[in-house]
This record gives C-alpha cells, structure tokens and sequence, in this order.
C-alpha cells in the first residue's frame, strides 16, 4: 500500500509537470529545398538510428536539414522537453512515450522501432551476489525517476523473482544515468539500474556485474521508438513516411556495419558529453566512451524498425496494471504505423 501512495505521488508530480507545459506544435518549416525539423534524443546509443543516419547523411537526400538536436540524459528528459513545444521527431524509449501521451495529454505517435531490449542492473559483485541481496539492509540501488524504463522493468523484477516489493524499494534513490555511474564507481551505491550504453560502461568498472539484463526480464521488449508530432503526421505525412525509410536504412547500414556503427556512435556520445553534463549538473563525470566499448553495448540490443500494436499493447497494459498509468487505452491512439 505504502509502494503505491509512492508510486502515485511520483506519477502526480510529472503529470502535473507535463500539464503545466503548453501543448507541442509541429516547428517543421516546409521550403522549397524540403524540410527543416528540430530533433530531440536521449544520450545512449539508443539514439543509434539517429545518430548514425546523421553520420552517414541519410537526412539531406531526402530533403530534410536538421536544424536543431537537443539532447538529454534521459527519456523523461525527452518527455518533458516535448510538452514544451519546439520538437518535431524524437528518438526515445517506449515507456516515458506512452508515459507522455496517456498522462501528460501530450499529442505524439510512434511511427517506428528503433530497438527491443537494452537495460540492465549492474552491481558490486562483492555486496550483491543474488537477487534477494536486493532485499538487504543496507544496501543501495539507483535507477532513474518514475515513468522511465528501468524504473518500469525493476517493478517487473521485483513481480517475477517475487521480491520483497518494500524492502527492495526502501533500497531504492533516484537519480539519472550518468550521475548512477558516478555513485557506482565511488561506492555510494551497490546497484544501477540502466539503460545501454551505461549499462555496459557500468560493467566495465572493476568489481562490477552485469547481474540482470532486460532480456531476463521481458524478452525482445520493445525498447525505444521513433516519435513525431501529432502535427506532423497530418500536415506533412510525405515527411513521415520519408522519416520511417530513413530510420529504417540506418538500421540496416548498422546491421550491415556493426564497426563502423560503433565507431559513428561512440564519437556522437562523446561529442555530447557536455550537453548531458550540464543537463545533469555533473561536471566531473567520466561518461567517455570508445568504439569497443560501444559495440558490446550495441550487441545487447536487437536493432530493428519493426514494431507491432500488439507489442505496445502489452506495455500499456502492464503499465496500467502496475499504477504507472490513470487511464489505459488502444495501441492505436499513440501509433502511426502501416
């Protein structure tokens, strides 16, 4: 009971976040040339679609420019960015999407995949050797806020190892990604709970183990997805669909070029180190990433532009079901998909 008044609370605090914000209209600029589109992405090489695309300027032959690319440590981050208004494409994970759209009210669809899987709980190999650890007194797990997707599968753990849902809780501090890492590496926590390429970043750290992947948890979850404005899908559907060939090519050069894909993502993390350094307040994080590094993080995710209604449906059932939502609702409304 205690679990869910939380749970609550924290759902009412971000609703009442995106509520706050006016509702996002579409700042595409349709020119002669084509289209000019503001981008938001999330700093993990769940951003690879975009990020590759970028590199191997799949945007110009279509007739886009990308006039701005926001980038933020988190989905929620994202989330909270569309509310405002500016965005017109983001690259994000699913759970803070239907997060956006069923709570927020926020006009947005997915029109793509862009990978299943991709999260993981990292831990002090020495402190925590079983799940139960989890349980302790004393011991420390991080994961991000609610309505993120790591906050999303340790409720799933806690349901399928049939964990102590308040204890494990009690043991639970909030936090983003990078500044995780940073409590990890110096000993203030024991646990992360992280998307990818954090997770493995994490699990490089001595003494670290990658204890539970996501696959563990839901198997070929759909992880994140290619999200337009509402706007956007009826004002511009040629551009759309423009943007799912796009997401869809990149997808598979990377399939085709797993080394050069790494190498495309680790040098665009690294460039936009700075921007999630401020965003976050961490000036002191070492959030440097190498090509090897990027490709074993790639490798735990399933990179494809498929996606299914049923697939989403199940997530806002689950969703639903676990309080993260007020109202549940069709895969339809948020998805424009052929």
């Amino acid at each position: 009971m205690m679990f869910k008044k939380a749970v609550f609370i924290g759902m009412t605090c971000f609703v009442l976040l995106l509520a706050g914000c006016s509702q996002p209209q579409s700042q595409v600029q349709a020119q002669k040339e084509g289209y000019k589109l503001n981008f938001a992405v999330e700093y993990t090489d769940h951003a690879a679609a975009f990020y590759y695309a970028q590199g191997e300027d799949l945007f110009q032959p279509e007739g886009f420019s990308i006039n701005n690319v926001s980038v933020y440590a988190s989905g929620v981050g994202v989330a909270a960015a569309f509310t405002k208004g500016g965005f017109d494409v983001s690259y994000m994970c699913l759970v803070p999407a239907i997060f956006t759209y069923a709570n927020g009210g926020v006009p947005i669809k997915i029109i793509a995949g862009t990978h299943k899987n991709g999260y993981a709980l990292v831990v002090n190999s020495e402190k925590i050797k079983r799940l139960s650890d989890l349980e302790k007194s004393g011991v420390l797990i991080a994961n991000g806020p609610q309505g993120t997707t790591t906050e999303f599968l340790q409720r799933l753990l806690i349901e399928k190892e049939k964990l102590d849902i308040e204890k494990v809780s009690a043991n639970t501090v909030r936090m983003n990604a990078a500044k995780q890492l940073m409590a990890l590496r110096n000993g203030k926590v024991d646990a992360v709970f992280v998307p990818e390429h954090f997770a493995t970043l994490a699990a490089s750290f001595p003494g670290m183990k990658m204890l539970v992947k996501s696959t563990d948890i839901w198997p070929n979850m759909q992880g994140s997805v290619l999200v337009v404005t509402e706007d956007l899908v009826k004002k511009y559907p040629e551009a759309v669909q423009k943007l799912k060939y796009i997401n869809e090519k990149s997808i598979w050069l990377m399939n085709e070029n797993p080394k050069n894909a790494a190498l495309t993502v680790a040098q665009n993390l690294n460039i936009n180190q700075g921007m999630v350094k401020e965003e976050t307040k961490s000036p002191e994080a070492d959030l440097e990433v190498t090509p090897e590094l990027a490709a074993e993080s790639m490798s735990n995710m399933l990179m494809s532009s498929e996606i299914s209604k049923e697939e989403v449906q199940a997530v806002i059932d689950k969703m639903y079901d676990l309080g993260y939502l007020t109202k549940s609702f069709a895969a339809e409304e948020i998805m424009a998909v052929d």
